[in-house]
């Protein structure tokens, strides 16, 4: 069978912010831990600068009975003050979408399966590639831009290109949408 690439970087959801995403309806589907890329997605580009809204946010999913890391290519320095202020896990230097599963299940436990997990990022590739090559439920969400910079430049070429590929298959930039297990 040839490999589709529009179905393999094509969210299962689609929404502009990680507040935006409908956690309960998640945990009653199934759904037990939820990875967060940092940069773009929780954050803005190579900030460390946790919010009030951002802690409140882990917060309420740990109380919803989420289980939450962060995945990131940020560097260690960049990522564990971030991870220690939110109360989670993190994988640093993650070589993106390359992550194998078993990385994200050490950083969680032995209950951590593709069909209970969700990726929640901002890249098509970086992300969605990565959640799909892993069989997680993918969540993609609009960057954060408060920082522009060369590389947030970079990051914005190689998303037109995926918006360009993932097209054919049905998705719209800003044409937001919740998959099925999260209506």
């Amino acid at each position: 069978m040839a490999l589709n690439v529009a179905d393999l970087i094509k969210p299962d959801s689609y929404l502009p912010t990680v507040y935006d995403i409908n956690y309960p309806k998640l945990y009653e589907n199934g759904i037990r831990y939820a990875v967060f890329d940092v940069d773009c997605t929780i954050l803005p580009f190579d900030d460390i600068k946790v919010t009030n809204d951002n802690v409140t946010l882990f917060n309420s999913l740990k109380l919803l009975g989420l289980k939450t890391g962060l995945c990131s290519s940020g560097t260690k320095k960049r990522v564990e003050p971030v991870a220690d202020i939110l109360g989670v896990k993190y994988i640093a230097n993650a070589p993106k979408p390359f992550v194998g599963f078993g990385d994200i299940r050490n950083m969680f436990d032995s209950r951590c399966e593709p069909d209970n997990t969700v990726m929640v990022g901002d890249s098509l590739f970086l992300d969605m590639v990565l959640a799909s090559k892993n069989k997680m439920y993918k969540i993609l969400v609009d960057m954060i831009r408060d920082n522009v910079n060369l590389q947030v430049y970079a990051n914005d070429f190689i998303q037109a290109v995926m918006y360009a590929v993932v097209k054919p298959a049905g998705f719209k930039y800003k044409e937001y949408y919740r998959g099925n297990i999260e209506r």
